[in-house]
C-alpha cells in the first residue's frame, strides 16, 4: 500500500479529504497532511510519500516549486495538483514536472478518487515490473561479482545450507555442484608497504594473475574472508583422478606465487586442501587451512603447503559456539528466538560430544564463559551491570557457580533461563518507552489543542521520525493520531457547548479550527446533529 500527503495553505480543505476519502479502497496504507508548502517539503525531507496531493497557489511556496523542490529528493513521487484557476501556464508547468493529473477545485469526491486509483494501480503495476524476474536476472547479472564473493563468504562460515547453496549456485552461473572435487586455497599476502587503496589494487592484481595462470584449465571463485585472507576455490575442468588434479592445483599454485613474487615483488602465503564433497565439507576443510596458516606457517612469508588434518587434541573446540553469528550479537541486536535457535545448536553439539565420549570439562567452560561474556556486553550496552540485567541482584550465584559447567542438561536449563530473563526485561523495556511516549504525545495535545498539532509537530516535540511515532502509537492504542486528535476534540466541544457564554465560532477556535463551517461539518457527522442542534437538545433536557 502507499502513502499519500495533502497539501493546502485551507486547513478545512486538507482536513476534508483526509476525513473523507475510503483510503483502505484507495490502496493508500497512510494520509499524512501539511498546511503549508513548507511544512509539506520539510514531511518530505524526513519521511517518503509516494503520491503529493497539493494545491498550486499557496503563500511564500507554490505548488509548482514544491513540486520541483521534491523532484531533487526523489523522481519516483507522483503529483495530483489542485487549483482553482484553470491557467494554461500552471497546466505547462505541471505537464513538464510529470505531474500525474491536474484538478479544478472544487473537486467531487468521485473524482478525486478516481484520481487517486488510477495513479496507485499505475504505481503498482511499475512497482511489480521492477520486482519482476527480469528485473531480478537484470540486476544479478549486473552485481554478478559481489553475489559470487558474498554467497561464498555465507558458505565458508557455514550460514547458509547446502539445500539453499545449490539454487544459489545455479541462479549466479557457478560450474560448481553437490559432489564435486574442489580445492579451496587460503592466501595470505605480505603487506608492510600496503595501506588503504593501494592494498586493494595490489589484492586485484594478485587475483588477476591467478586468473591467467589457472583460468584456463580451472574455474576459480574467490572471496575476502573475515580474517582479511583471499580464498579461492579451484576446480579443475577435465575429468581426471584426484591425484592428478592435486600435483596440477599445487603446480599451479607455485607458478602463481613465483609469478606475483617476480612481477608484483609480494610475497603470498597460500594453504589449500580437497573437498572430496563439495560444498558439505567446504567449512571444514577452509577451517583447517586457516589453522595451519597459524599454525604451520606463523609471520613467515611465501609458503606453500596443504592443510592437513592436525593432531587429535586433547579438547575438542565448541565450533557452534563460536560460528556466526555469535550469541553476543544476538543478545545485542535483541534477535532472541535466533539467540534462542544458536541455544539449541550449542547444546545439541556438546550433547553429541557427551555421548561420544568426547566432552571435556574445558568445552562446558568455554560455553559458560562465552554466555557470561555476552551477558556482560550486553547488560554494559545497556548501562547496567550484569546483576540487573539478570535481575539476580543479591543473588549473584545464578551466574556465578562452579556447578554450572559440571553438566550439559545444568547449564543449557541456565543458558535459555538467561535467554528469557534478557528477552523479557527487553520487552518490559520496550513497553514502558512506549507507553511513556503515548503519555507524552496525549499531554501534549491536550495543552496545545487549539493549535496546530500535526504529525510533524509532534514528531518534533518527542524527538521521534514521523513514521515511527505514527505506527506505534496506533500498535499501543489502537487508534490512529488523526483519530484520536478528531476524537479528543469533539469530546472538548461537547463539554464547552454546555458553557452557553461561549459562541460556536468561539469553541471551533478553542479546540483548533479555524473555519466554523468545517467544525459543523465534523461535529454534525459525528454526532448526527449540529453544535448549536446538540445545545438546543441539551438544554431542553
Amino acid at each position: 500500500m502507499f502513502r499519500i500527503l495533502i497539501v493546502d495553505d485551507e486547513p478545512s480543505v486538507v482536513n476534508a479529504i483526509f476525513q473523507t476519502m475510503p483510503w483502505g479502497e484507495l490502496d493508500i496504507e497512510e494520509a499524512l497532511c501539511a498546511y503549508s508548502a513548507r511544512e509539506a517539503l520539510a514531511i518530505v525531507e524526513q519521511q517518503y510519500v509516494d503520491i503529493v496531493l497539493t494545491d498550486i497557489r499557496m503563500p511564500g511556496m507554490d505548488g509548482i516549486q514544491l513540486m520541483q523542490a521534491i523532484r531533487t529528493y526523489s523522481s519516483r513521487v507522483k503529483f495530483i495538483l489542485l487549483t482553482g484557476h484553470a491557467e494554461f501556464e500552471y497546466a505547462q508547468q505541471a505537464l513538464k514536472l510529470d505531474a500525474a493529473d491536474y484538478l479544478l477545485k472544487p473537486v467531487r469526491d468521485e473524482t478525486l478518487m478516481q484520481s487517486i486509483r488510477q495513479l496507485t494501480e499505475a504505481m503498482r503495476k511499475e512497482w511489480t515490473d521492477i520486482s519482476s524476474q527480469q528485473s531480478t536476472k537484470q540486476y544479478i547479472r549486473q552485481h554478478l561479482p559481489t553475489l559470487r564473493s558474498d554467497l561464498l563468504r555465507n558458505l565458508l562460515e557455514g550460514r547458509i545450507s547446502t539445500k539453499d547453496a545449490a539454487g544459489k549456485l545455479q541462479l549466479l552461473e557457478l560450474p560448481y555442484h553437490e559432489g564435486d572435487n574442489a580445492y579451496p586455497a587460503v592466501v595470505r599476502m605480505e603487506r608492510p608497504a600496503y595501506s588503504g587503496h593501494h592494498l586493494s589494487l595490489m589484492e586485484y592484481s594478485v587475483i588477476n594473475i591467478a586468473e591467467e595462470v589457472m583460468g584456463p584449465i580451472c574455474e576459480l571463485w574467490s572471496c575476502k574472508d573475515v580474517h582479511g585472507y583471499q580464498v579461492i576455490i579451484i576446480k579443475p575442468r577435465n575429468p581426471g583422478d584426484g591425484a592428478s588434479h592435486a600435483d596440477s592445483v599445487s603446480r599451479l599454485l607455485s607458478q602463481w606465487q613465483h609469478l606475483v613474487h617476480h612481477y608484483l615483488h609480494v610475497n603470498i602465503s597460500v594453504v589449500y586442501g580437497i573437498c572430496q564433497s563439495f560444498p558439505y565439507d567446504l567449512p571444514d576443510v577452509y577451517e583447517r587451512a586457516v589453522q595451519t596458516l597459524r599454525r604451520r606457517v606463523g609471520s613467515d612469508a611465501g609458503l606453500l603447503l596443504t592443510a592437513g588434518a592436525e593432531a587429535v587434541s586433547v579438547v575438542r573446540a565448541a565450533s557452534v559456539l563460536h560460528s556466526p553469528p555469535s550469541i553476543s550479537h544476538l543478545f545485542s541486536a535483541g534477535l532472541w528466538e535466533d539467540a534462542r535457535e544458536k541455544l539449541r545448536g550449542i547444546f545439541a553439539d556438546a550433547e553429541s560430544a557427551h555421548n561420544n565420549g568426547g566432552l571435556h570439562a574445558d568445552f562446558l567452560s568455554e560455553i559458560y564463559h562465552t554466555l557470561l561474556s555476552a551477558c556482560y556486553h550486553y547488560a554494559h550496552a545497556n548501562g547496567q551491570t550484569v546483576a540487573q540485567a539478570l535481575q539476580c541482584e543479591g543473588d549473584i550465584s545464578f551466574y556465578q557457580s562452579a556447578e554450572l559447567v559440571q553438566s550439559v542438561p545444568m547449564l543449557k536449563n541456565w543458558a535459555f533461563e538467561v535467554c528469557r530473563r534478557l528477552s523479557v526485561a527487553n520487552s518490559d523495556e520496550i513497553q514502558d518507552a512506549r507507553e511513556s511516549l503515548i503519555e507524552q504525545i496525549q499531554e501534549y495535545i491536550h495543552v496545545h489543542l487549539a493549535e496546530d498539532v500535526s504529525l510533524q509537530t509532534l514528531a518534533d516535540h518527542v524527538g521521534m521520525h514521523p513514521v515511527y511515532l505514527s505506527k506505534i502509537y496506533k500498535m499501543i492504542t489502537g487508534e490512529g493520531l488523526k483519530d484520536y486528535l478528531s476524537r479528543l476534540r469533539m469530546e472538548r466541544a461537547v463539554q464547552l457547548l454546555d458553557n452557553k457564554d461561549y459562541r460556536v465560532y468561539e469553541i471551533a477556535g478553542q479546540i483548533g479550527y479555524l473555519n466554523t463551517a468545517y467544525f459543523i461539518k465534523v461535529f454534525k457527522k459525528t454526532y448526527g446533529v449540529t453544535p448549536q442542534e446538540y445545545r438546543d437538545k441539551q438544554g431542553k433536557g
